[in-house]
């Protein structure tokens, strides 16, 4: 008879630092707070994590009275059903998409680890390869040469605009370094639709291929016009986070950059990548990104990367501390490990 062990359910805060400070519309910051939640059961161990930037709810407090919760439910999942056949099954909370996004991961993870297998073993396989982005902050031009050293395992650099009079210098003192093709994230920085299309008609000029979320999350109908007025597609992050915002509001926009932090986690954001417009005239551009995360947040939406048509996932190359490894992206192509391991298990321990 097999004697079984007491689920344990752990949540640890960590604080993921930048290598540069990141210069955003909404401010500067040196790092992003994390959750990681750790599963233990049957000697088995897997984790999760929750990405936690400030201008987002949650918090890691909110993360852990959350978990603390689904204990009971997790326990009935783990021993009775298999999650990726029963996903309804899983904990889920439109008030709480990270944590969400945390304790699926980790359950998701240790059902493959439990039973030998990938975490990509249990999702479409796609034979197409998504291009990849490399982030640029105006605070990185100072360290241009090492942003231009890394450029060569990506097809586009991703600049930050921050809606301030200084974005065309600097996206033309980027262009004078190199010919590299690039994306434009302006993170809400414009609040003037006018203004916006102004910057965009001058980005039309350049080898700018698209523009993500220009204005004001709300405004819906503001990226309608804009949309409207220029052949770059207009790409939805703050304003789209969860499946009911896709379905409402995907006509104002050309595409949506999907997010397991913003949406509550692989299935979630599985729906939203086969979520299609009734207008089959309408094609959805589908991105899937990250927030600040490590290599264990990264390798978790890296299984749905292929269904994408681009994927902004170059978050470890953009931190000095990433506890997980396992992610690699070199030559244009994302490549993840059989296991996400630690680097350094004592960090862990006590949790």
């Amino acid at each position: 008879m097999i004697k079984r062990t007491k689920l344990k359910i752990n949540v640890h805060p960590y604080f993921l630092e930048f290598i540069h400070p990141f210069a955003l519309a909404h401010g500067t910051r040196k790092g992003t707070q994390l959750a990681f939640v750790k599963i233990e059961f049957e000697g088995v161990v897997a984790y999760g994590e929750a990405s936690l930037p400030p201008y987002r709810k949650e918090t890691v407090d909110s993360v852990k009275k959350w978990i603390e919760t689904q204990k009971e439910q997790v326990f009935s999942l783990l021993t009775t059903n298999n999650p990726f056949k029963n996903n309804e099954l899983i904990p889920f909370s439109t008030e709480h998409p990270a944590a969400s996004c945390a304790l699926q991961s980790a359950i998701l993870h240790w059902y493959a680890i439990a039973n030998n297998k990938k975490l990509s073993d249990f999702f479409p396989p796609s034979n197409s390869t998504p291009t990849l982005t490399l982030t640029i902050t105006k605070n990185d031009y100072e360290f241009i040469e090492e942003k231009l050293n890394l450029a060569t395992h990506f097809n586009h650099f991703k600049l930050k605009l921050t809606g301030s009079n200084d974005d065309i210098d600097f996206v033309k003192a980027i262009r004078n370094k190199t010919d590299l093709s690039f994306c434009i994230d302006i993170n809400q920085g414009y609040s003037d639709k006018e203004k916006a299309i102004q910057l965009i008609s001058e980005l039309e000029k350049w080898q700018c291929i698209l523009i993500e979320q220009p204005l004001k999350d709300t405004d819906h109908e503001g990226h309608y016009w804009l949309k409207q007025r220029t052949h770059l597609p207009i790409i939805a992050d703050e304003s789209i986070c969860l499946l009911d915002d896709l379905i409402q509001f995907h006509e104002a926009y050309s595409g949506v950059n999907i997010k397991l932090m913003k949406c509550g986690g692989l299935f979630q954001a599985q729906q939203m990548i086969n979520y299609h417009p009734l207008l089959k005239e309408e094609k959805l551009m589908k991105l899937i990104g990250c927030m600040s995360e490590s290599s264990l947040g990264i390798a978790t939406a890296a299984v749905l990367a292929s269904q994408c048509a681009m994927a902004d996932l170059d978050a470890s190359f953009l931190t000095k501390n990433d506890p997980f490894k396992g992610v690699n992206i070199t030559h244009q192509k994302i490549t993840v490990d059989a296991e996400i391991t630690l680097k350094d298990n004592s960090i862990f321990f006590n949790f």
